[in-house]
């Protein structure tokens, strides 16, 4: 039974897409609080809100402060490469200083060429987050 058991489940595509993997490769695992307010950051992007705002913005850019939970957010009519390296600068940096570190999703327009400029060229290390659906 139990041998039938075994291969049943190794058949199932669900079992295997939703089982416990035991062959991925080890990570380091980083340490998601913060040491001082507006040290660690975290940004994401929510939405297309339906229906859009009277001036057609239809998204969401978020930081939020790991330390004391500050929220800064600005709307978008879309979230590109630049919005995202401009909102950093003028909305993180200029306002609260330099921080340590700013966590992302995997997201292209938080993961890109400009963005990866900007933190070297501010000296900020740029960690991504865990896949929400891997």
């Amino acid at each position: 039974m139990e041998r039938d058991s075994i291969r049943y489940v190794q058949k199932c595509h669900q079992c295997q897409v939703h089982g416990y993997f035991i062959r991925v490769p080890l990570n380091e695992l980083n340490v998601m609080g913060s040491l001082w307010p507006f040290a660690t950051w975290g940004t994401d992007v929510i939405g297309p809100i339906e229906p859009s705002v009277s001036n057609g913005h239809r998204f969401i850019l978020v930081a939020i402060d790991y330390f004391t939970k500050w929220v800064e957010a600005s709307t978008y009519k879309a979230v590109t490469k630049k919005v995202v390296v401009d909102f950093v600068p003028n909305n993180i940096v200029y306002r609260f200083g330099i921080p340590e570190s700013i966590i992302t999703d995997n997201a292209t327009d938080l993961n890109n060429d400009l963005m990866k400029e900007t933190c070297e060229r501010f000296k900020i290390a740029h960690r991504n987050s865990t896949v929400y659906r891997p």
